[in-house]
């Protein structure tokens, strides 16, 4: 019923506005008419300069009035300042009592907007008494800024006569994208070479598992190809075996990201830090000529692994726009993936905030089948628990390098590297 009223009350709310200004200009009229002399005559000469602007006012073209948005940046790093200036210019010397001018920007810019000094002024609105002034101005602050890529695409306007019988509203299309990209630290030492299974000699960027050469056997594990099997093996033991082929390790780094939302819950500073460490480990890997990739986990290509500082930016492109937003596990995204050979002949650098023993076996699987791993865990706490502990050296003792991130200082953690795990 309160919106049916609302809904009614916004229709009809200009004619009922009119109305009552008539309303009002002829009872001074009568007034004057019926009581004659000074006082009520004068009290309806007083009236009617306000009810005449009022009627004018109903009449005015508030779609003729100009906005624009002036942005200090458009590219800016997460936790920056970002400030923005408002324009308005009116067409014709019409005065206007007063104007309320909006921004309309997204809720999570709207909730770091700041003043700028204005007494009438609330984040990205504002209330400006412009009268014959044909330009006016306002600006506010954005401060820290949240990594995401926005748009600001609209200006309200609004203004009105002075009793509130008549509002003139218009909306200004102006069309600005500001992206915010995640901020990075730079890590002092990464020693990659010590953390692969193979020790600290890298094989080059085109190495992959040679499939000519059988080094061993193993069991047969679920989603092994059929190729893979060694019959005469197989036929001795009485169960099924699969080759184990030559497999060279390369320093083409994937990253992988956990965007799943079963992972950080409520907890969204916890997924900002781990977008931070894969754009600090991205920067690293970058600034000392290595080659870099991120893999879409929502069946998308991703960005191909490559170098340069282009990719370091393709990268920080694609963080900026990542959210928690995943239904599925992530340990069931990460099986998928493992399974489809999408990460292939690729280092995965495993990013997430999940550790536990379904993740773990996952991740056991995975190297039994002679996958590329690097486990980054983002410990949510100052203090790894015991089964944090045990799974992280079981990780380690698999051959699946395990380091905790712990804190917000990456290069503390990175130094410490899988000592984390036996403390």
């Amino acid at each position: 019923m309160k919106k049916k009223w609302m809904s009614l009350r916004s229709k009809y709310k200009a004619p009922l506005g009119f109305a009552g200004i008539l309303l009002l200009l002829g009872l001074a009229f009568s007034y004057a008419m019926f009581q004659g002399g000074f006082v009520s005559w004068f009290l309806f000469y007083s009236v009617l300069p306000f009810v005449l602007y009022s009627i004018m006012m109903a009449f005015y073209p508030a779609d003729r009035l100009s906005a624009r948005r002036t942005i200090s940046k458009e590219m800016l790093m997460a936790g920056e300042e970002l400030t923005v200036t408002i324009s308005i210019k009116k067409k014709s010397n019409f005065p206007l009592f007063y104007m309320v001018i909006e921004d309309l920007i997204p809720d999570a810019l709207q909730k770091v907007a700041h003043t700028a000094g204005n007494a009438h002024q609330q984040q990205s609105r504002v209330l400006l008494f412009p009268l014959f002034k044909k330009e006016m101005t306002f600006t506010y602050k954005i401060e820290p800024a949240p990594r995401g890529v926005f748009e600001l695409d609209a200006i309200a306007l609004k203004t009105g006569d002075l009793f509130g019988f008549v509002h003139r509203k218009a909306v200004v299309k102006t069309l600005d994208k500001v992206f915010v990209y995640p901020r990075y630290q730079e890590i002092e030492r990464w020693e990659v070479g010590k953390m692969l299974q193979s020790g600290s000699k890298q094989a080059g960027r085109r190495s992959m598992t040679d499939y000519t050469s059988t080094v061993s056997v193993r069991e047969y594990a679920p989603g092994d190809r059929m190729a893979w099997l060694h019959w005469k093996a197989s036929a001795r033991s009485n169960k099924l075996l699969t080759k184990v082929f030559e497999h060279q390790r390369n320093d083409d780094f994937c990253i992988v990201l956990d965007q799943s939302a079963k992972s950080y819950g409520r907890h969204t500073w916890l997924f900002e830090r781990a977008v931070s460490f894969a754009a600090s480990l991205s920067h690293y890997s970058i600034s000392k000529g290595g080659a870099i990739g991120l893999e879409n986990l929502e069946g998308g290509d991703g960005i191909a692994i490559s170098s340069g500082v282009e990719q370091q930016w393709r990268i920080l492109h694609a963080l900026a726009k990542v959210e928690p937003e995943m239904k599925d596990t992530f340990d069931e995204v990460l099986k998928r993936h493992f399974l489809s050979g999408s990460l292939e002949g690729k280092t995965a650098v495993i990013i997430s905030s999940r550790l536990d023993e379904v993740m773990v076996r996952i991740l056991e699987m995975a190297a039994v089948r002679n996958a590329n791993i690097l486990f980054f865990f983002i410990a949510a706490d100052m203090k790894l628990s015991a089964l944090d502990l045990t799974l992280l050296n079981r990780l380690n003792h698999a051959s699946i390098p395990a380091t905790a991130i712990i804190g917000p200082d990456f290069s503390e953690s990175l130094k410490a590297g899988v000592t984390y795990a036996t403390v």
